[in-house]
């Protein structure tokens, strides 16, 4: 009788999808991912960008779908569009999230049960793109690193990755935009809230409460942040926004 556990392992190993095809490749957490983790605390800003970073070079784990005995089926896995790579998708606070493993370890942590595959993140990216909106969810269950639509989708482009928050010329476009709609505010600056989150800060200075009445600075600033919400550009490269107004002056 064959063995039908051996013949999957077998057509699953010829399947793995690694760039390099590196047969040294065990599931271990790679070396530039590994520096990524490191770089900061789980789900800031610094560690995100270096993960990234590192994600234009390195592959990820993902669980594969057990292949059903073909000769109850009749299909093997991988053939008539049958695809092999079960994609997992979880739930997040921001949204589904399709969940992607830095290690062999991280997934067997997750699921012990789960059959490991090395994957490019770039055809991770694409198939997120297409299945949860773009977001990927990194070591869920632990570290839970989510990965923006603006990361996934540059990733899945093969282009570098440019965070809303380092964006400078979109920080001073949402600037003049905003002082074009309410002179009151005299700074603007975006920054990482995390889990997929920019937040937006409007700095207000304080005596503009003595030339207009509150309730219309209010309104102002209200309307301001509707149009600077409608900003294409921002639109583009930030999923959820955050918005801070606050009082304050200008330093010096």
């Amino acid at each position: 009788m064959v063995d039908i556990g051996e013949a999957q392992k077998n057509r699953l190993a010829q399947r793995l999808a690694m760039a390099s095809h590196n047969r040294e490749d065990s599931g271990q957490l790679l070396e530039a991912t590994a520096r990524a983790l490191q770089s900061g605390e789980d789900g800031s800003a610094s560690q995100l960008e270096a993960l990234v970073h590192a994600f234009e070079n390195e592959r990820v784990i993902v669980p594969i779908r057990v292949e059903e005995d073909p000769r109850v089926t009749g299909i093997h896995a991988g053939e008539a569009g049958h695809d092999p790579v079960g994609f997992l998708r979880v739930e997040t606070v921001a949204g589904p999230a399709i969940a992607a493993f830095t290690s062999a370890q991280s997934l067997g942590a997750y699921d012990p049960n789960a059959r490991p595959m090395a994957l490019s993140f770039r055809r991770l990216a694409l198939a997120a793109l297409v299945e949860s909106a773009g977001k990927v969810i990194v070591d869920p269950s632990s570290r839970d690193i989510l990965i923006p639509r603006s990361a996934t989708s540059a990733l899945a482009q093969g282009d570098h990755w440019l965070p809303a928050w380092k964006d400078q010329e979109l920080r001073d476009l949402l600037f003049r935009q905003a002082q074009d709609e309410c002179s009151s505010i005299i700074d603007l600056s975006v920054e990482y809230a995390g889990m997929g989150v920019c937040r937006v800060s409007l700095v207000i200075d304080p005596q503009a409460v003595e030339e207009a009445d509150r309730a219309q600075l209010r309104e102002r600033v209200l309307h301001t942040i509707d149009v600077l919400n409608s900003n294409k550009r921002l639109r583009a490269v930030a999923d959820d926004i955050q918005w801070v107004p606050r009082w304050g002056t200008l330093a010096g």
